[in-house]
């Protein structure tokens, strides 16, 4: 039997009453507290849901449709770049072989020229005795001389050319080179990529919703365990209920009305009440242990719920690593490179277009210097058939300079086939010069929208990084809570010595068992009315009328009324 102490002997109801009020508060206090905890928990996997939101949103389906699709014309560009640049190179090409067929008519014209420079000195030793033939001889001699530095200087020309569209070449070659070993690679990176984000989206996404049901679960169960915390606001009332009679009791052993019973009936009375307040206690504290089991079972439950999202969010993460990395960060990948050979392509294209350019510039010089050497030899043959006239003229004396001046005449017109064909020549180059600058990139146009894929590839990418990183923090910090509030939230380890205690001293005050009080029962009917009054529940009613007389007839019909009421609806006042 427990030993009383010092404090309960002097006055036992003191010290249960005192007891009994530090028990309400504990409870009260350590109910509030679970409650915060289990808000906190909840809050905590909305943050969660929402962060699972925004990462599944960050890479849907249309970050990689919408990207792709604005870059597509530039994808198509850049498959082409190796079949024009390979067409480029075999303009040049086509166009060196040109310029050294040319070649070989100028030195056709350089070796008319050497025979014409031949003739105009016999001209003018032949014509030396013929005072008029002096200045026509050396007329035809300058303009043959002017004729040979022309063909020097167009010589010079289609020199400049060919060392052009050599160094056209070697630019072409090497950018067909660069062509051919990156952009199959690269276009066949971003079509793969751009497929695969669509197929990772929907894993995320199922893995994601798992993830955002078990949390939207667990807060359903949050939701019904704070509903169930109404226990710990009832157990408060109940003993505050307790305390209640007891207050009543002392006041009425004080009052008249106590007058009329005997010393015997008194400790009748006295024994029942408290009898009644252990009753009570009992009742309270078997309903508190069997809700709170519940609590904790419920709560329990949460850890495997916790541990759940922690596989699942390592799976996520997992997942999005896995071969290489995200479907976002390779496409990022890809377009990046696709960005860096869009620079190479500006800088080989300005350079190509450039040879193209100057290539263009010789060509037209070219075509000018033509035209002066068929001038040239036109003037000379009409100079001379004029020589060839007046010497039909002079008759024997001019006979000499004539068969000179018809020789003239011969090899001036030799010029002709070989200029013909170095116009011939240099047409089908500026029809290739023609062809290949309708074949002219603008490297702004392929950088532009590959830019912008890539800007929105790469913040599509670092939201959904940002999600994966915060998934992890709040994965592990809503394990971490629900640990914690699985050792909080054990409500009977808690407080069910507190109310044992309480049992305990009831028990002792009561030292007999409840008294037949039926003789004297008119007589505390106040007391017990009173005392029934203050019950807002069935089952301490229950109670009550298991020890005391309560006249219902007579009594207020609320009482009535209250006694059949719904708890729940009791309860539903009592939530923190």
């Amino acid at each position: 039997m427990r030993h009383l102490s010092k404090a309960e002997t002097h006055d036992p109801q003191a010290y249960l009453t005192e007891r009994l009020a530090l028990a309400q508060s504990r409870i009260e206090q350590t109910f509030l507290d679970g409650g915060s905890v289990l808000v906190s928990v909840m809050e905590i996997l909305s943050e969660l849901i929402a962060i699972l939101d925004r990462m599944t949103g960050s890479m849907d389906g249309d970050t990689a449709g919408t990207a792709v699709s604005n870059m597509q014309k530039t994808v198509e560009e850049l498959i082409r770049l190796p079949e024009m640049e390979n067409a480029r190179q075999a303009a040049f090409t086509e166009m060196s072989t040109l310029c050294k067929s040319s070649n070989g008519h100028v030195d056709d014209i350089k070796e008319t020229i050497r025979y014409l420079k031949t003739f105009a000195v016999t001209v003018k030793i032949t014509g030396a005795g013929i005072s008029e033939f002096s200045a026509f001889a050396e007329e035809i001699r300058e303009r043959i001389h002017f004729g040979g530095d022309e063909v020097a200087k167009f010589a010079q020309y289609l020199d400049l050319m060919d060392k052009q569209l050599a160094k056209a070449r070697d630019v072409s070659s090497a950018i067909g080179v660069d062509f051919e070993a990156t952009i199959p690679e690269i276009v066949g990176g971003l079509k793969t990529n751009a497929g695969r984000i669509g197929d990772q989206h929907r894993d995320m996404t199922a893995m994601a919703s798992k993830v955002k049901s078990i949390a939207q679960g667990v807060q359903v169960k949050i939701g019904s365990t704070l509903s169930s915390l109404q226990i710990g606001d009832i157990t408060r009332q109940r003993i505050e209920h307790v305390n209640t009679t007891l207050a009543l009791f002392d006041e009425y052993r004080r009052s008249e009305e106590a007058m009329v019973l005997s010393a015997a009936e008194m400790d009748a009375l006295s024994d029942t009440v408290f009898e009644l307040v252990r009753a009570q206690i009992d009742e309270t504290a078997a309903t508190f242990q069997q809700d709170c089991r519940k609590i904790f079972a419920g709560i329990a439950s949460f850890a495997d719920d916790a541990a759940n999202i922690l596989s699942l969010r390592d799976r996520l993460v997992e997942d999005a690593d896995k071969d290489g990395g995200s479907a976002l960060q390779l496409l990022e990948r890809d377009i990046a490179k696709a960005c860096n050979l869009a620079g190479r392509v500006q800088e080989s294209m300005v350079e190509a277009n450039a040879a193209v350019s100057s290539v263009t510039g010789t060509a037209q010089d070219l075509l000018q210097g033509i035209e002066v050497l068929r001038s040239i030899k036109t003037e000379i043959h009409y100079m001379a058939l004029n020589s060839n006239l007046r010497c039909s003229k002079l008759g024997d004396e001019g006979r000499s300079v004539n068969v000179v001046s018809a020789e003239l005449r011969v090899f001036a017109d030799k010029l002709e086939t070989p200029a013909d064909a170095i116009v011939g020549d240099l047409r089908r180059i500026e029809a290739a010069i023609a062809d290949l600058a309708g074949e002219k990139q603008s490297s702004a146009d392929l950088r532009e929208p590959l830019n912008e894929a890539l800007d929105a590839v790469s913040q599509a990418k670092i939201q959904m990084e940002t999600g994966l990183r915060d998934l992890a923090e709040e994965g592990q910090a809503v394990f971490s809570r629900i640990s914690a509030a699985v050792v909080k939230l054990d409500f009977e380890s808690e407080l069910g010595n507190v109310l044992e205690e309480c049992r305990q001293i009831a028990g002792d005050i009561a030292v007999t068992s409840a008294q037949d009080i039926t003789a004297f029962a008119e007589k505390i009917l106040p007391l017990s009315s009173r005392i029934y009054k203050i019950y807002t529940m069935a089952q301490e009613r229950d109670v009550h009328m298991h020890y005391l007389p309560v006249d219902l007839a007579s009594g207020p019909k609320e009482l009535m009324t209250t006694a059949s009421d719904d708890d729940d609806d009791l309860f539903a006042d009592a939530l923190f």
